[in-house]
């Protein structure tokens, strides 16, 4: 009997069919075609790790056998909180192979944001490594199993680690998974078979489920806008913990078309990243804004010729300032393709490498194939041509909705299945997208809606400014006010009466500029690479706290 689909109706899902964006293959036997295709390549670089396909593939298979020994029903819920290596994709595909579904949770979450996601994921395995960044996960697993009676398997890396866990090898150790027994397990490619989680910019993150048929919708679709081949080596910049931007394109792409990821076992000094990328001849990059921001520098010393090899650098999670990408366009010699999308809603628009320029760095693209984007107003209608509304689409790359989570999903998606982004775009006459701001990112000055994307947007083009987040701070009078936090350029000083100057010379209205500015020494971003505009917001809250009290005793 077939399976109701989730968030997309039975006539959809046939479109998707007949138009091949569903070919109703898996992951794992996407991954294993490539290993089968490419057996002596090398499918994963990652520190002192060289993995051939042929050896990835054995790994999977012995893995997939592994985790059927633990009694887990089909569907049943693995995680792990794993730094960047090949620890990741090995347990997502061996899950898959095994009908079950793997959750990444990032390496830098703790006892807060666990507990909430084990708990709510119904998590029956977990693996972790013992010490990592000089950090007890085991430590902290074991204060926290009391409060997980669902959780009956702990497994760590490179050996048990005490009373209650598990060597992750013993896993390994049984030979691989056979062929009935694959066929017998094999998961529906319409089930869930990859998880995404938020960054936590607003709330605690969220687990978006995408099935086989729409991740590899998704991932065909820019595979496709960036030309992707298996002569690719990718550099893997962006942060794999979460199963988002940085694993999904930097990782799982390269590996379902016989490429090779190259991952940077963890991201700290740009100059790393750069080495890597020369080193290693990487041909294609992914990586989000900060990082983007953060790696000018590093280019400005090096020369040209040394990235003769390097053709893409794919930007996601985020708006990339248009100044940035041009820098390392001409300082790469390559071109950045943009993508558009949200963990859980999928991907509306991408642009592509043939895009021109000022389409490529000042819009995130077009409408991907079969996909349908509107722009809606604050009663749900469509706009006028060239008018911002809220984004919402609908597509065959979309998600189950959120795990352990139905009111969030119900939130997030419309009745008819369109997914509401939350985002403010607008169309241009080629049918371009500008995403304009955000509708709860609005600061309500006085009954104006002041956008803090329009500040940042013009503020990091001052010669000071390397980043910067624009966030409402309380007043008594108008309710909020605009406040800029900027990171500058060593050496380099900028107050507010400097920034206000700069931005009415950027075509700036006088009830947009912001009122107050602070400079630190770094933004706080999420996982996903967005700034947390919350803890930035209770900075400055608790600073005019402390202000207005200093005023009070002073009187």
């Amino acid at each position: 009997m077939p399976i109701a689909l989730p968030l997309t109706s039975p006539e959809r899902a046939a479109q998707y069919r007949a138009s091949g964006q569903w070919a109703d293959v898996t992951i794992a036997e996407r991954v294993l075609a490539a290993a089968a295709r490419y057996p002596e390549k090398e499918a994963i670089r990652c520190g002192g790790v060289r993995l051939r396909y042929a050896d990835f593939a054995d790994n999977i298979r012995c893995l997939a056998k592994g985790l059927t020994t633990l009694g887990l029903p089909p569907g049943g819920i693995v995680a792990g909180q794993l730094p960047n290596g090949p620890e990741i994709p090995l347990l997502h595909i061996a899950c898959n192979l095994a009908g079950l579904l793997f959750i990444p949770l990032h390496d830098s979450w703790r006892s807060g944001e666990l507990r909430h996601l084990l708990s709510n994921a119904g998590v029956t395995v977990l693996v972790t490594p013992h010490i990592y960044r000089d950090f007890n996960h085991y430590e902290m697993i074991a204060e926290l199993r009391a409060e997980l009676p669902g959780l009956r398997h702990y497994f760590t890396l490179g050996g048990a680690a005490g009373p209650g866990a598990r060597d992750f090898g013993e896993l390994m150790r049984l030979g691989p998974l056979d062929a009935t027994k694959i066929a017998a397990l094999r998961p529906d490619p319409d089930l869930p078979a990859a998880a995404m989680l938020s960054g936590g910019t607003t709330s605690i993150s969220k687990i978006s489920r995408f099935s086989s048929n729409n991740l590899l919708a998704m991932l065909d679709v820019e595979a496709a806008a960036a030309e992707f081949s298996a002569a690719d080596v990718v550099a893997a910049i962006a942060p794999t913990g979460t199963g988002a931007t940085g694993y999904i394109y930097g990782v799982l792409t390269p590996l379902l078309y016989g490429a090779t990821s190259v991952i940077l076992p963890r991201w700290g000094d740009p100059a790393e990243a750069i080495a890597l990328i020369v080193r290693e001849h990487c041909t294609y990059g992914v990586a989000i804004p900060t990082q983007l921001t953060k790696l000018v520098s590093v280019l400005e010393t090096r020369q040209l010729v040394e990235f003769h090899d390097f053709r893409c650098f794919a930007n996601a999670g985020a708006p990339l300032p248009y100044e940035t990408a041009v820098k390392i366009e001409d300082l790469m010699g390559c071109v950045i393709q943009s993508i558009y999308g949200a963990t859980d809603g999928g991907t509306p628009t991408m642009t592509t490498i043939h895009d021109q320029r000022e389409k490529r760095l000042a819009t995130v693209g077009r409408v991907v194939r079969g996909c349908e984007c509107l722009l809606l107003d604050e009663k749900g209608n469509p706009v006028p041509q060239g008018e911002a509304g809220e984004i919402v689409w609908r597509g065959a790359d979309k998600s189950w909705g959120y795990l352990g989570d139905e009111a969030q999903t119900a939130a997030a998606f419309k009745a008819d299945h369109f997914y509401k982004s939350g985002d403010l775009g607008r169309f241009d006459g080629d049918g371009y997208l500008q995403v304009v701001g955000r509708i709860k990112d609005m600061i309500l000055r006085g009954g104006r809606n002041v956008s803090p994307l329009a500040i940042e947007e013009r503020l990091i083009r001052h010669p000071a400014v390397v980043d910067v987040a624009v966030v409402p701070m309380p007043d008594l009078v108008l309710g909020e006010r605009a406040c800029a936090f900027v990171v500058l350029k060593p050496g380099a000083v900028l107050d507010l009466a400097a920034a206000v100057e700069f931005l009415k010379g950027e075509d700036l209205a006088v009830w947009q500029l912001p009122e107050r500015l602070e400079v630190i020494d770094e933004i706080p971003n999420s996982t996903g690479g967005k700034a947390l505009k919350r803890a930035l917001t209770a900075i400055i809250t608790e600073k005019l706290k402390v202000e207005a009290a200093q005023r009070g005793v002073g009187q």
